[in-house]
């Protein structure tokens, strides 16, 4: 069952996203090309974007996520971007300084996390 993400983890992981910190931002490639098949013709900082919008809205419900590499507090959530609903999984490393967008792509086990 879906719970709140955390306040203080959405607040870090946007700061990170917002600022474009090159090497504090690690996209796998799986999730920029999942992204791009949805959004033909986006540019990489799109999906930056896509992420920032998503957990600057209040009520993002989501799981954490254990056992991921690197380790961090991870969690995955559904959110809408252009229209299209999508599922994003995101960590915020153990120290606070990276961000690693491990997906974005349409859900696969319907719209609920």
């Amino acid at each position: 069952m879906a719970e709140r993400i955390p306040e203080e983890w959405k607040r870090a992981v946007v700061e990170i996203l917002a600022k474009g910190y090159s090497g504090r931002i690690e996209v796998r490639l799986r999730a920029l090309l999942d992204f791009q098949a949805l959004f033909p013709g986006a540019f990489p900082y799109e999906i930056y974007e896509a992420f920032i919008d998503a957990l600057s809205e209040p009520d993002v419900d989501g799981n954490r996520v254990h056992g991921m590499k690197p380790e961090g507090e991870t969690y995955e959530f559904i959110f809408r971007h252009q229209k299209k609903n999508l599922y994003g999984k995101v960590c915020l490393t153990t120290d606070g300084r990276v961000v690693v967008i491990f997906s974005a792509h349409t859900p696969l086990k319907g719209d609920k996390v």
